[in-house]
């Protein structure tokens, strides 16, 4: 299944893994995670990306996390399930898994570590679009992945039908202006970083997947739908939780909303009692300023 589909639009949530204190999937608290968003407006679910801590879950885990997040959503709202992994038939077991489950697209980054040229990349996508009916997005991270994906090959893997959207977490502008100039119309145009959340509206992204949304959904989904007085709150927000370590900041903060995310796996550390004062502060101000 290809073309451009705006049911992939608006501000979508890429969720937090939670885990237990044994650590292993708390079910539970997807669920409650869950309906916590789509009780706070977002358009979407994308569970098992980078905010999900994707590298540390196993095959398995990931097929169980995207199921219970299809369960939740009850067809609510769109879930778009990363499916990356190492071996790539354990990525076509994933994509086939979510398309069982109930997910209305996939998305994955390119061939992550070592160099992969435009012909590699194209083939990639190409074998996960073979896998299943549903959609594939191409997400573009090259400060994670090490490989960025072309204009010249998503123009290809467009053309061929094979790609439905793409999400580019750059946070650059010209990056995204490019994007939308040549595949609006054609594709999904996803923008990611929420600190360009504002920008990516006006430049014309169709959608924007945010890691900040797991903590203040209402906030971010009025600051896509226009109240530009939101993004300076977010971007102090985003500031403090990146200083903090990020997952593991955004964790502790999903706590203060009443849903227990548990610890991120290595390499993340657990919050200093310093940094946990931080995150009490920057929650306090940015509530009481109009994020909730």
């Amino acid at each position: 299944m290809t073309g451009f589909d705006t049911g992939f639009g608006g501000m979508m949530a890429a969720t937090l893994t939670p885990f237990d204190s044994s650590d292993r999937l708390n079910l539970s608290a997807i669920r409650s995670h869950a309906e916590f968003l789509i009780d706070g407006g977002v358009a979407g679910l994308c569970p098992a990306g980078t905010t999900g801590e994707m590298l540390y879950l196993s095959v398995g885990e990931k097929v169980r996390l995207i199921e219970e997040t299809c369960a939740a959503a009850k067809g609510r709202v769109p879930v778009v399930a990363g499916v990356w992994a190492f071996r790539e038939r354990e990525i076509h077991l994933l994509t086939r898994a979510a398309q069982i489950a109930g997910a209305a697209a996939v998305f994955l980054p390119p061939p992550i570590y070592y160099p992969a040229d435009d012909e590699t990349i194209y083939l990639y996508y190409l074998s996960v679009h073979e896998v299943s009916d549903l959609p594939v997005f191409a997400y573009n991270i090259p400060a994670y992945a090490s490989n960025s994906i072309s204009h010249d090959c998503l123009d290809r893997l467009v053309a061929d039908g094979i790609i439905a959207g793409v999400k580019d977490s750059t946070g650059n502008s010209d990056q995204m202006r490019a994007l939308v100039e040549k595949f609006a119309g054609r594709i999904a145009v996803e923008a990611a970083s929420d600190s360009f959340a504002l920008e990516a509206k006006k430049i014309g992204a169709h959608g924007f997947i945010s890691a900040l949304t797991n903590i203040w959904p209402q906030a971010l989904v009025r600051l896509w739908n226009g109240d530009e007085s939101v993004q300076p709150l977010v971007d102090e927000a985003r500031k403090a939780v990146k200083c903090a370590g990020g997952i593991p900041a955004l964790k502790y903060l999903l706590s203060k909303r009443g849903i227990e995310a548990g610890a991120s796996r290595l390499p993340q550390s657990a919050l200093s009692v310093e940094q946990r004062a931080a995150m009490d502060a920057v929650f306090e101000r940015v509530t009481a300023a109009g994020l909730h």
